[in-house]
């Protein structure tokens, strides 16, 4: 599939499209997808969300939606040939932005008839407006290009369609990290067409105010810090604030997002009033993690009872038992797990760093879990056998993962264990830190369901 069918969808793009969108299921510990009923039947249909981790932005609204997308991205990385041919391929499209030369700007007309005729074939388009990645839970001023599109758009059809945009919002429990949680939300679409006689009398100021409405939309949708000034502080809060420990996990990251996001409204408002107040929040807080990072501690240890040596020692034995399953999907996999480990060694934009453990690892998986297949056929010449140990391999590999994960969470237990026994002075500071820090949100009444050691 080249430009002038991006339209149209191959058999090797879907076959891509599946294999990805399995390989993006096993990269995070839940997907949890909500307001689906918001996506419009029928409609020539724009969606646009935040953007916070690179690609994997774009992969989780591809694999949310389940259907062919097109994207609009950046005209620079369309400048070798090649590389246009296999970005045409994924259903993507180059946008021109006034840093890329006035005169290449009338290229974006090109892009707009294209863009009508795939919104007209039934294909969604999607577009991440901030322009750029922030490593920081706030939505960046939008850039004006997503209201262009959807005005020229409109216009190239008369004004006689209904364009709607679907805002979207991405939340990551840790948006660098395998193994953590995705959250993302769609939104109550908006109507283009509410702002077509605007734009044929003052189309500057429709764009304008079609980018502040979306603006307004997408910030509902996600945890959007607007104190930069004490945004660490805030972070470091919000992992003291914990949900009713009964709902599943699936409930319960839902409804830490939304209690994080009530909580930073009230922190925004407190600090506008007394900002004081909020500064010495952050010297408390900021001495209380400096603590725990001394004694290699983390803070959602603190929000389970203080541990028993017997219930480790039982907790270290189950896991010992457990070792051979957790060797084997180790050893097994450790090729297509490391590579991309050494390979993105040296990036510095931490952003990138998901997309490229995701890409590799799709790739030296795909190719790995290939290769092995063929020599266990050729060995057992047993397809059934060849079968069941690829599962049996793949299967261990992810708890050979998360095993991991439990192995470094009982060896904080252990850290905190022993901190309380041994050097009970260090401890009762960690713990009056704390107490005092909980105390203060109190005396504002921001806290619901803070746990401390069982207490409540």
């Amino acid at each position: 599939m080249g430009l002038n069918n991006i339209h149209k969808t191959s058999i090797f793009y879907r076959l891509l499209s599946f294999s990805a969108g399995l390989f993006f299921g096993l990269f995070y510990r839940r997907f949890i997808i909500l307001g689906k009923e918001n996506i419009p039947e029928g409609k020539q249909t724009i969606f646009a969300a935040n953007h916070q981790n690179a690609l994997m932005d774009a992969l989780a609204m591809l694999f949310s939606y389940e259907k062919p997308i097109v994207f609009l991205a950046r005209a620079d990385i369309f400048k070798k040939k090649m590389v246009a041919s296999i970005l045409y391929f994924l259903k993507i499209l180059p946008v021109f932005r006034p840093r890329d030369g006035a005169e290449t700007m009338n290229q974006n007309y090109e892009t707009f008839q294209r863009t009508s005729k795939v919104l007209m074939s039934g294909l969604p388009i999607a577009i991440l407006p901030e322009g750029t990645h922030s490593p920081i839970k706030k939505l960046q001023p939008l850039k004006k290009g997503i209201c262009r599109i959807a005005f020229m758009t409109a216009e190239s059809e008369g004004f006689e369609s209904e364009i709607l945009i679907v805002p979207i919002g991405i939340d990551y429990t840790h948006y660098s990290r395998a193994g953590t949680d995705l959250l993302l939300i769609y939104g109550k679409p908006i109507p283009v067409s509410e702002f077509y006689h605007l734009y044929q009398e003052n189309p500057q100021k429709a764009i304008l105010q079609l980018r502040d409405r979306l603006s307004e939309a997408i910030s509902a949708l996600m945890i959007d810090v607007r104190q930069d000034r004490f945004y660490k502080t805030y972070m470091r809060l919000a992992e003291m604030i914990d949900t009713i420990s009964s709902l599943n996990p699936r409930k319960k990251r839902i409804e830490r997002f939304y209690e994080t996001r009530e909580f930073f409204k009230k922190m925004d408002t407190i600090t506008t009033d007394d900002i004081e107040w909020t500064q010495k929040l952050k010297q408390d807080s900021d001495a209380y993690f400096i603590l725990l990072k001394r004694n290699g501690l983390k803070e959602k240890l603190m929000h389970k009872r203080i541990p028993k040596l017997a219930g480790l020692i039982v907790s270290f034995l189950l896991s010992l038992i457990l070792l051979p399953i957790h060797i084997f999907g180790m050893v097994f996999n450790y090729l297509p797990y490391k590579l991309p480990v050494i390979l993105t060694k040296k990036v510095r934009d931490k952003q990138f760093l998901s997309s490229l453990h995701y890409g590799y690892g799709f790739i030296f998986s795909l190719l790995w879990y290939i290769l092995t297949g063929l020599i266990l056929f050729l060995t057992t010449k047993s397809l059934i056998i060849t079968t069941l140990v690829l599962i049996v391999a793949a299967f261990a590999g992810l708890f050979a993962f998360y095993h991991y994960l439990h192995l470094q969470e009982l060896k904080g237990r252990f850290k905190l264990w022993k901190l309380s026994q041994f050097k009970k002075g260090t401890f009762s500071q960690i713990i009056r830190l704390r107490e005092s820090i909980l105390e203060t949100l109190n005396q504002k009444e921001l806290l619901k369901n803070v746990k401390f050691f069982g207490k409540k």
